[in-house]
């Protein structure tokens, strides 16, 4: 069995911000196979400094929006920051996608909520939500804090 890569990576949602740039698309601008952007997408296996690059200029965007590293935390015990980073990769996510009709409302939803005291309520229900594929209902969510102003 293959181990995962520790690399995190946004191809998959940066593809369809691409005008849902095909997983062979891709492949054949960076010079692999479709099987290997497969395995990079879902985790399998780390592209080498080159295919990486190669990857984030296909894709019109910098590296870092394409490929992320979890850094260590000095204070295992900060649960908020811990959730705050997460909500923060949460967002960014979410941002990569900004001009899409059906993020553009979300995207500024967050936006104007990001300085409001219960941000923390925010993160606890993405923490709770992140992942599902129901993100209709984090929409749904999203509007209720909205709502409660």
């Amino acid at each position: 069995m293959v181990k995962p890569t520790k690399i995190t990576n946004s191809i998959r949602s940066l593809r369809f911000a691409q005008g849902e740039m095909t997983q062979a698309d891709l492949a054949s601008r960076i010079g692999v196979t479709r099987q290997t952007v497969i395995a990079i997408e879902k985790g399998r296996y780390s592209p080498s400094l080159e295919m990486a690059f190669l990857t984030a200029q296909a894709l019109n965007v910098p590296l870092d929006d394409v490929f992320q590293h979890p850094v260590p935390s000095t204070d295992q015990g900060d649960k908020h920051t811990k959730l705050s980073q997460q909500a923060g990769r949460f967002v960014d996510e979410v941002r990569k996608l900004k001009g899409r009709p059906d993020t553009e409302r979300l995207v500024d939803a967050i936006d104007e909520l990001k300085d409001r005291p219960d941000t923390e309520r925010l993160i606890e229900e993405i923490r709770k939500l992140q992942g599902r594929p129901d993100s209709q209902r984090l929409i749904e969510k999203m509007r209720k804090l909205l709502e409660d102003q």
